[in-house]
């Protein structure tokens, strides 16, 4: 792991630990050694012993306290975090000596993390042969694991936000998901300040501040039925423009967050968005993003996929044979093709079918 500077403000401390620090100095203040006390018309003896300590009041106390809040405030306000909550100013504490970002270790580690993708999802071959070159080439130069914003366009059901998932798994980086079809998308991208009905955080800076690591893997699904939100005073809010503002390097290496106020380094980001009809997505997007365009899943896919996945789940031989045969006579009796989705559903089906206890 390789730590960075993640949020644009100076060091600060709260006014719990200036008044520990300023508590510790006059404790060791009063510690010293010291002549006793005498009256003014008695001469000095230095033959007399040194009386060491004087006790802490309990106004020295008050003193101490009230001090330290008021060189807190005057810090915090230097910082530009004086707007913040208490719980919001903890949270921005803990990332102040910068995060952590997940490397690619060896090429031999990149091929290994290509070798499972593509075991796992063959038909998704060309988009992991651009995340292997990508891991590659990061290895090469000794970076941090990082690509260029990918845009996964295909059919429906053919597993681009599992690929996605088991990308960050195969990386062991955190993610998460954002439903770009949905009304509030672009809040949930970017967050809504404090003149909003409700004020939060993104996501993607929420997943950041929680595990303290730069580069966490973010799935944005449906990006061709993005949303534009509207907040509770009537304000259109549109995805595209709040995506654009983190996949710019010029902006997302100091975007500054509607929600905390504050300026962050957005820009170790790996995104990876998925599409059915990428000629949707503005070209705005478009052309900030790597196009990667998927084939359907064949039937003879979708069943080996069920085949080994139903391995690893540790079904019985029996229930993979029911599931492959299930798969085989689906789509005369549905009507209709069928996607990666029926196929885990139909996993998850046998898998509850046969954790069921024995009826005696």
């Amino acid at each position: 792991m390789t730590r960075i500077k993640f949020v644009d403000v100076p060091p600060f401390q709260d006014a719990t630990k200036i008044e520990a620090r300023l508590m510790a100095t006059l404790r060791r203040l009063r510690d010293l050694p010291r002549q006793p006390a005498r009256a003014e018309w008695e001469d000095e003896d230095d033959s007399e012993p040194m009386v060491k300590g004087t006790p802490i009041t309990y106004d020295d106390t008050k003193k101490v306290k009230r001090r330290a809040g008021l060189l807190a405030d005057r810090q915090a306000a230097y910082a530009g975090v004086s707007h913040l909550k208490k719980d919001e100013l903890a949270r921005i504490t803990t990332v102040l000596q910068g995060v952590d970002l997940a490397m690619v270790k060896t090429e031999h580690w990149a091929d290994e993390v290509a070798a499972e993708l593509h075991a796992d999802m063959p038909w998704m071959g060309p988009a992991t042969e651009y995340a292997w070159h990508a891991l590659r080439r990061a290895a090469r130069r000794g970076e941090a694991i990082r690509m260029r914003p990918v845009i996964l366009n295909g059919p429906p059901g053919i597993g681009k936000s599992v690929w996605a998932r088991k990308l960050a798994k195969f990386l062991s980086v955190p993610t998460a998901d954002i439903d770009a079809s949905k009304g509030g998308a672009g809040f949930a991208l970017c967050g809504l300040d404090r003149g909003w009905g409700t004020a939060l955080a993104g996501r993607p800076l929420d997943l950041i501040l929680g595990r303290r690591i730069a580069n966490p893997v973010i799935i944005v699904d449906e990006l061709c039925k993005a949303k534009r939100g509207t907040s509770t005073n009537g304000t259109g809010f549109s995805f595209a423009d709040a995506l654009l503002s983190l996949i710019e390097p010029a902006t997302s290496a100091e975007w500054e967050c509607p929600y905390f106020r504050l300026r962050f380094d957005m820009s170790h980001i790996v995104w990876v968005m998925t599409a059915n009809d990428v000629h949707k997505v503005p070209e705005t997007v478009r052309s900030r993003c790597q196009l990667i365009q998927l084939p359907d899943i064949t039937p003879v896919q979708l069943s080996a996929f069920a085949k080994a996945q139903g391995q690893k789940m540790e079904l019985s031989d029996l229930g993979v044979e029911a599931i492959l045969e299930v798969l085989d006579r689906a789509p005369k009796v549905l009507g209709r093709r069928l996607s990666l989705r029926d196929v885990i559903r139909a996993l998850e089906r046998g898998e509850g079918l046969e954790e069921r206890p024995w009826v005696q």
